[in-house]
C-alpha cells in the first residue's frame, strides 16, 4: 500500500501520522545544525492510553514526563493524538507497522534531499524494545531497527530497562530515576551513558561531575550517538518536572 492509502486507513483510527516532523520539537530541531534530521515517534507514556509502554516507569518520571513539556495550549490535542497512536500499536499492529515503514522511507528520502543524515527516535515518550519488533510480511518483514540501519539511518533512544541489548546502529542512553541507581552504575561500568535530570535552571551550568563521571550538556542537542562514553548526560528539568523536590527523580546536582 502507498503512504497515502496507509494514512487514509490510519485516519479511521484517529491517527494522522506516526513520526513527528524534525522541526516540530525545538531540541530535536537542534540536531539539524550538525547535519542530522531526527524523526521522533511520540506515544502516550506509561499507561495513559490503557496500554503500558513504560514498564519501568516510576512515580517521579511519570509525574515529570517529557509528555508534559511544550506549550500547554496544545496539550489536549497532543495527548489525544498520542493515545490514538498507542492504541493503534496494540490493537492493529499490522497497520501501525506498515505505516511506520512507509513513514521511515519518506523520512530517509527527506533527509537525503536535504543532504542530512536520517535518524529516528522511536521512544520519544515510551520505552518499547524496538530491537525485538519486526515488520509484518506485508511490510517486507525484518526487524524495524535493522531495516533503518540497513537503509543508512540511525536509531537512538533513552531507556530505563537495564537488560536491553541493542543491535549495532541502535544507541541507548540509560535514564536515571529515583530507584535505579544501581542499574545506572552498572550501565556506566559497562561503558554506557546515563541521562540525569537536574534541577539546574535554564541558562545555568550543570554540575561538572555526577556518580564519578563527567557531565555533558544534553540540552545542547537531542542526538545522543555522538556523545563520549561513559558519561552523564545532564538534562534540565522541563514541564511538570520543574519544581520537583520530593520524588527523587530530579537530582540536585550533588557530586
Amino acid at each position: 500500500m502507498s503512504l497515502a492509502s496507509l494514512k487514509r486507513a490510519a485516519k479511521q483510527h484517529g491517527v494522522h501520522s506516526l513520526l513527528a516532523k524534525p522541526e516540530s520539537n525545538p531540541k530535536v530541531a537542534k540536531n539539524m545544525k550538525s547535519g542530522v534530521m531526527t524523526f521522533p515517534l511520540h506515544l502516550a507514556p506509561a499507561e495513559l492510553s490503557g496500554f503500558n509502554v513504560c514498564p519501568k516507569s516510576t512515580a517521579g518520571c511519570r509525574a515529570g514526563c517529557l509528555h508534559t513539556a511544550g506549550n500547554p495550549l496544545y496539550m489536549d490535542g497532543k495527548t489525544k493524538a498520542r493515545i490514538a497512536r498507542t492504541v493503534l500499536y496494540f490493537t492493529n499492529r499490522g497497520l501501525f507497522l506498515n505505516l511506520l515503514r512507509a513513514e521511515i522511507d519518506a523520512g530517509i528520502r527527506k533527509a537525503h534531499r536535504a543532504n542530512m543524515a536520517p535518524a529516528f527516535r522511536l521512544n520519544a515518550t515510551s520505552d518499547i524494545p524496538w530491537e525485538r519488533v519486526a515488520f509484518p510480511i506485508t511490510a517486507g518483514g525484518g526487524g524495524v531497527v535493522d531495516y533503518i540501519t540497513r537503509n543508512g539511518g540511525e536509531v537512538y533512544d533513552y531507556t530505563k530497562r537495564a537488560n536491553r541489548v541493542p543491535p549495532a546502529g541502535y544507541h541507548l542512553t540509560f535514564s536515571l530515576a529515583e530507584n535505579n541507581d544501581s542499574d545506572a552504575a552498572q550501565w556506566l561500568a559497562g561503558g554506557g551513558n546515563v541521562a540525569v535530570v537536574f534541577d539546574t535552571k535554564k541558562g545555568q551550568p550543570l554540575p561538572p561531575e555526577f556518580m564519578g563521571h563527567p557531565v555533558i550538556d544534553g540540552d545542547l542537542s537531542d542526538y545522543r550517538p555522538n556523545d563520549p562514553s561513559p558519561c552523564i548526560v545532564g538534562l534540565r528539568a522541563k514541564g511538570d518536572a520543574i519544581g520537583d523536590t520530593t520524588s527523587g527523580f530530579v537530582r540536585g546536582g550533588v557530586v
